[in-house]
């Protein structure tokens, strides 16, 4: 694998750091499906690009973790031309990485991604629960023709029989995904409204409350 130089990654880091990389940043701007708007093949660029303004210390475990866990990007490289295609490209290489004993970290990119970038984490473990931050469910068997659309991603990792989902953030379904979620224990749903009342009661809770005492 080819990798960019530390200053150029992510987190845009000193090349004169020396730790053994746990973790590989895998820049996959696949733009194949998406029905609103573009642009999210320059994903990867732009958040390693805003990557390098961003604080190497974290105030709450107090160090700068990136030493400890040692990150490396690859090389932007080409992206297969058909969907199923690319979707395997991104697939087999997530499996290099964690045959080498390291994590990747994929930038996409449209969220058909998804289904690829788990599938080698589905085959090595027993049981795998995605958490999924989205304002759609992607829960449709198949969208404008597509069955591998963004608008599908959750649904065909539900396809592994060992995967299980909880997504946050959802606003709204179809028709079709809301009678998928009311027949189907594997995925759970907390809805913009839950998350809400929730911070509510924690800011109630933690802040406005003891601000009295």
């Amino acid at each position: 694998m080819n990798y960019l130089d530390q200053k150029k990654g992510f987190l845009g880091f000193d090349a004169n750091h020396k730790s053994e990389s746990q973790v590989v940043v895998v820049p996959f701007g696949l733009e194949k499906t998406v029905s609103y708007g573009s642009g999210c093949k320059n994903g990867p660029k732009e958040i390693i690009k805003a990557s390098h303004q961003v604080e190497l210390f974290d105030e709450e475990l107090n160090k700068e973790p990136y030493k400890e866990i040692g990150i490396q990007t690859l090389k932007p490289f080409k992206i297969k031309s058909k969907l199923n295609d690319a979707l395997n490209q991104l697939s087999e290489i997530n499996e290099k990485i964690l045959s080498e004993n390291k994590f990747p970290l994929i930038l996409g990119g449209e969220h058909s991604i998804t289904p690829g970038s788990i599938k080698p984490f589905a085959k090595r473990h027993k049981e795998l629960i995605l958490l999924h931050f989205d304002a759609h469910a992607d829960l449709r068997e198949s969208y404008q023709g597509e069955k591998f659309s963004h608008a599908s991603a959750i649904k065909r990792c539900l396809d592994h029989k060992n995967i299980k989902v909880v997504s946050l953030g959802i606003r709204n379904l179809s028709e079709e995904e809301m009678k998928f979620y009311n027949y189907n224990e594997k995925y759970r749903i907390f809805a913009i409204i839950s998350l809400t009342i929730l911070a509510f009661h924690w800011l109630m809770k933690n802040l406005i409350f003891k601000s009295f005492i």
